[in-house]
């Protein structure tokens, strides 16, 4: 995984916050992962994935309007993802239709190749090497990202 070529003030504020809102709904030791994924109308996928298999544990999928309260912990994160998210498409000479990042609740990461996370086989192709993560903010290599994390060459999923 790299870092981004060049700070960016604006996009590591609100990928900080966006961790922030991430952390209540990542409990401690519970090895899990978020994908947050942004399409073209606004609508944001929330997905919680566990570190150690990849398995799916739990969607949300809702357009702005649909959000949760702003005073939950969904909520806050909805909103804290859609910025973060929409400013980050803003970095694209032309935006994706589908953009998305993970957190593990320290760090976020996008994939400027692959920059759908819902896409299926998203996961295992960056396990895998066949495509690079950027950092915003690094993510904990012995976390649940881990095997997101590693150089291809260490890379390992049984």
């Amino acid at each position: 995984m790299q870092m981004l070529p060049r700070s960016n003030y604006k996009l590591t504020e609100l990928a900080e916050e966006m961790v922030r809102c991430a952390q209540p709904l990542l409990p401690a030791g519970g090895r899990l992962f978020l994908g947050l994924q942004q399409e073209t109308d606004g609508s944001l996928r929330m997905i919680w994935w566990r570190g150690d298999d990849f398995r799916l544990v739990a969607e949300i999928d809702a357009t702005p309007e649909g959000f949760c309260p702003e005073d939950s912990d969904e909520g806050a994160l909805q909103d804290a993802a859609a910025a973060c998210i929409t400013y980050l498409s803003g970095r694209w000479p032309t935006p994706p239709r589908r953009l998305g990042v993970i957190t593990d609740g320290i760090g976020v990461a996008f994939s400027p190749e692959r920059p759908a996370v819902a896409e299926p086989g998203w996961l295992m192709d960056h396990a895998g090497g066949k495509a690079a993560l950027t950092a915003i903010l690094p993510l904990d290599g012995e976390g649940p990202c881990a095997l997101l994390c590693a150089p291809p060459e260490t890379a390992s999923f049984h």
